[in-house]
Order: C-alpha cells, then sequence, then structure tokens
C-alpha cells in the first residue's frame, strides 16, 4: 500500500502541472462561493456587478497559464497538451473573457446579478478547457457534462421569464437525449475492443483490425458517437434546440453559447475523428458530409425568415459549423485543424462583436427584432458601421477578415476532393449575403420608427470597448490574414509522442 500511494503520488505530481489552468478556474470559482461572497466582499445584490473584473482577472490569469502549460500526455494517457489543445484552450478563454465583459451591463439592467453567474462561467471554461485536451472517450464524456450543466442553467437564468425558463428545459432535455446517445456508442465502442480500452489512439487501431462479426457493432458506435457531437456543435438534423435556447437565454450567455463551446466542441471533433476514427474514415465521412451539407442550406435558408436578430444569428451559426465541418472532413489532420482554427478564430470576434452592438441596442437583455435596427446609420452611426463590417465580414466579403477565414478552408476542401460541398458552401453563402444585408438595410436605407429615435442606455464602457477591439481587428484582419494562416504554419497541431522536425505545409504547396 505505501508503494502504491508513492506511485499515485509521483504520477499525480508528474501530470498535475498540465491542468493548472483547470485547477485555477475550479478553486476560484469554488472559493467565490464560500463566505467570501457575505464577509470579505460584502457586496449587495445592486452591487454583485464587481464580481466582473475579479472574474476576468482570474480567466486572464488563466490564459496565462495556458500558454506557458508544457506539452505532454498524462493521466494515464487521458489528457494530452499539444498546438490543437492550446490553440482551442486559448479561444474558449477569449470567448469567456468576452461574455463576462458584455454580461455587467446587462445583468445590472436586470439587477439579476449573483456570484452565481460568474461561477458558472468559469466552471463551463474549464470543462471546455478539459475537452480540447481530452484523448479518452471517457475523458471526452466527462468533459462535455461539466460544460453542459453549466450551460444549462445559464441558458434559464432569467427565471422571471418564461421563455427563459423554456430554452432552457428544452436544452436540458435534448442534451440529456443526445449525452445518453453519445454514451451508448462509446459503450458499444469500448465493448467492440473486447473491453480494452477508450483511448482514442489505441481504439484507431483496434477497431480497424476487429472481426467481421463486429463490423455493425462498431459502425453503431461511431455513428452515435457523431450523433452526440453534433448536437454540440447545433449540427442539422441536431440543431433544434438551438433557435429557442439562443433566444431564451441572456444575451451575453448567446454570444458566449454560439463561441467559446463550439470552439471546444470542434476541438473533440477533431480529436475523435481525426485520432480514434481515422482508420474507420469510411464509416463516418459520408454521414458527416450529409450533415455538413444540410446545416449550410438549412442554417442559411431559415434565417432569412427570422425577424429575430438573436434567432436569425443562431441560423447562422448552424451554418457557419457547416462550414466548420469541411476541415473535420480534411484527410490532412494538421491543415484541417489549422483551417478549423483560423476560421474559428474569425467567427469569434465578427459574432461577439454583432453580439455585442446587439446588447447597447437591447437595454434589457430581451430579444430585438430586426426592425428595430431601423435608422441607427443616423442614430448611432459609429455603431452602425461596426455592425455593417461585423455582417460582411460574416458574410464572407473580401477583404475583410472572414472571407480569409472561408477562402482557406474551402480551398483546403476543393484539394481533398470535397468539391460539391464547397459548391454548395459558396451558394448557402451567396445566400447568407442576403438576410446579413437586410440588416444594413434597415440600418441606412430605413427612417427610424419614431422621429426622435428611441436612444439608448449609455453603453457600458466594457461593451464600447470590445466593439472597437473587435471591429479593429476584423479591419486588420483585412490586411494579415494571409499573414495568420503563415504564423499557424508552425504549430504542430497533433503532436506526437516522438514529432518529426518539419512542420506541416501550407494546402497546395
Amino acid at each position: 500500500m505505501p508503494s502504491f500511494s508513492a506511485g499515485l503520488w509521483e504520477n499525480l505530481s508528474h501530470d498535475i502541472h498540465y491542468i493548472w489552468p483547470h485547477i485555477l478556474l475550479m478553486v476560484a470559482a469554488t472559493l467565490m462561493l464560500w463566505p467570501l461572497d457575505s464577509w470579505l466582499m460584502p457586496w449587495t445584490k445592486a452591487e454583485k456587478h464587481k464580481w466582473a473584473l475579479p472574474t476576468l482577472a482570474i480567466l486572464v490569469a488563466t490564459l496565462g497559464l495556458t500558454l506557458a502549460t508544457p506539452n505532454g500526455l498524462g493521466f494515464s494517457a487521458m489528457y494530452k497538451v499539444d498546438g490543437l489543445t492550446k490553440g482551442f484552450q486559448v479561444l474558449c478563454i477569449l470567448g469567456s473573457i468576452f461574455a463576462v465583459m458584455l454580461s455587467q451591463n446587462v445583468l445590472g439592467a436586470l439587477q439579476e446579478h449573483t456570484v452565481e453567474y460568474y461561477v458558472l462561467i468559469l466552471l463551463g471554461t474549464s470543462g471546455m478547457l478539459f475537452m480540447c485536451g481530452a484523448v479518452d472517450l471517457v475523458t471526452v464524456y466527462f468533459s462535455i457534462e461539466l460544460m453542459a450543466l453549466c450551460i444549462y442553467i445559464l441558458v434559464a437564468y432569467l427565471r422571471h421569464q418564461g421563455r427563459s425558463i423554456e430554452a432552457g428545459m428544452k436544452y436540458f432535455l435534448l442534451g440529456a437525449f443526445s449525452s445518453g446517445i453519445l454514451l451508448y456508442g462509446i459503450s458499444l465502442l469500448f465493448a467492440a475492443t473486447g473491453g480494452v480500452t477508450t483511448n482514442l489512439t489505441e481504439l484507431n487501431q483496434k477497431l480497424a483490425l476487429v472481426s467481421a462479426d463486429k463490423n455493425l457493432l462498431v459502425y453503431s458506435g461511431v455513428l452515435m458517437v457523431l450523433v452526440g457531437l453534433c448536437f454540440k456543435v447545433a449540427a442539422v438534423p441536431f440543431h433544434m434546440w438551438a433557435p429557442d435556447a439562443y433566444d431564451g437565454a441572456p444575451t451575453p450567455i448567446t454570444a458566449w453559447m454560439a463561441t467559446a463551446p463550439k470552439a471546444a466542441s470542434l476541438a473533440v471533433f477533431l480529436r475523435v475523428f481525426d485520432t480514434g476514427f481515422h482508420n474507420l474514415s469510411y464509416d463516418w465521412t459520408a454521414p458527416l458530409m450529409v450533415i455538413s451539407a444540410a446545416s449550410m442550406i438549412l442554417g442559411n435558408v431559415a434565417a432569412i425568415r427570422q425577424q429575430s436578430i438573436k434567432r436569425l444569428l443562431a441560423y447562422s451559426s448552424i451554418a457557419h459549423v457547416g462550414y466548420m465541418l469541411l476541415g473535420v472532413l480534411s484527410k490532412d489532420a494538421q491543415a484541417g485543424a489549422q483551417a478549423v482554427w483560423l476560421y474559428m478564430l474569425s467567427y469569434l470576434v465578427m459574432n461577439t462583436g454583432a453580439f455585442a452592438v446587439v446588447i447597447y441596442l437591447q437595454g434589457k437583455g430581451e430579444g430585438e427584432r430586426i426592425d428595430d435596427f431601423r435608422g441607427m446609420g443616423k442614430r448611432h452611426p459609429l455603431l452602425a458601421f461596426a455592425m455593417l463590417i461585423f455582417l460582411l465580414s460574416l458574410a464572407g466579403i473580401p477583404p475583410l477578415i472572414g472571407f480569409f477565414g472561408k477562402f482557406y478552408l474551402f480551398l483546403l476542401a476543393v484539394q481533398q476532393g470535397f468539391t460539391t460541398l464547397v459548391v454548395i458552401a459558396l451558394l448557402t453563402s451567396a445566400v447568407s449575403a442576403y438576410y446579413y444585408l437586410e440588416v444594413v438595410k434597415q440600418m441606412y436605407f430605413k427612417e427610424p420608427a419614431t422621429e426622435d429615435g428611441a436612444e439608448c442606455e449609455p453603453m457600458d464602457p466594457y461593451a464600447k470597448w470590445l466593439i472597437t477591439a473587435a471591429c479593429t481587428l476584423v479591419i486588420i484582419g483585412t490586411a494579415f490574414g494571409p499573414q495568420l494562416l503563415k504564423w499557424t504554419d508552425d504549430i504542430r497541431w497533433f503532436e506526437k509522442e516522438a514529432p518529426k522536425a518539419a512542420v506541416f505545409e501550407l494546402p497546395g504547396k
């Protein structure tokens, strides 16, 4: 027993430095729920907005720890730190930072400030960080559940609004159902290996060698895992929760759901299918191609008929997932991860900036109609210009950064032989320009609903800074889009235990 305890402690002390960012988030969240809330920081409910600053400091510290974490494999080969892990963890943390910055004014107007709100964001972010580095199906499942449970509560956070409660309940029920499918798929794959392993690298080797009588078991397990993960990114036909959840949640949480959890889920997608199921690509390539095409088509077509800006952005998010799944389909795992990361980075900036403008216009966090943008070009010219930049970039209009994200992703897909999907992507991108430009038309070519125009509440300084910074990054990305791709060339997204000296090259080199 002493030797076992010593060995356990030695392994733990060796591996724990891989998860210091996660530990910081969880310990800080726990302490925020302890007596600190009542006696060390005796803030009244009206002053709970002051928790935003400590939360931001914690997230910034987590970002620094993440960048400083060494690459390696730990915890019995269940967690791995490499380029893919760090790259997508940075996106998750940035998405959480933006969400906290946007939350302060909204929660203040609604008088809904509680420390639990910020605690749930920190715990949800810790789940996302685990997701990015999970290299075992068991780790993947528990990481997803840690993230999802926090989001369920935050979607229904406005407990005095029936719409929020309904959205949270729908999301929870469908999420529980999808988690059951995912877990059952994992159990089938575990059984197919003879009850030997759930490690992704070992699964990739063993599942390719299973006997013919187990092929149906493997195929069913792979499809169930695919269904469970498609629900997490709101891919068609597993998207039915997204419009209601986006519309009913507090708008900062909507912006958070559209970016940070999506980045973590895409990291899991890349890890599971490019590492765990690489030798089984004949089982999942065709279904994923159908899902990608359906997401592009339905997401963009359904967005045309929306009158709520939040629901429009929800369907837009579904379409963008369809585009990003092209990177998961890539036979070149390194180039696919690179293209998805670049697209997700541009989407994070564009989408967060658009939601920041929506939050400013809402004032009290309720859903805004597209008609409410009428005359914004006259009433708030700078804000209207920022929204114009975000929408044009989301549509992929050159030379904005959104164009570069789509260009590299589509170029890679063509080189990998997915020409039909790229044609669908190009056509649906043209459709997306229609509903994005509809908002632009309301801002610049329609008169305000009233002569004097309804003035919004004073802009929160965080939101003002965020809108300005995001707009600047989108514009700067116009000039430095190609340099972003060259910079990410040096990242070993899937670092092996004995990595080669050479790094992967640009698509087409």
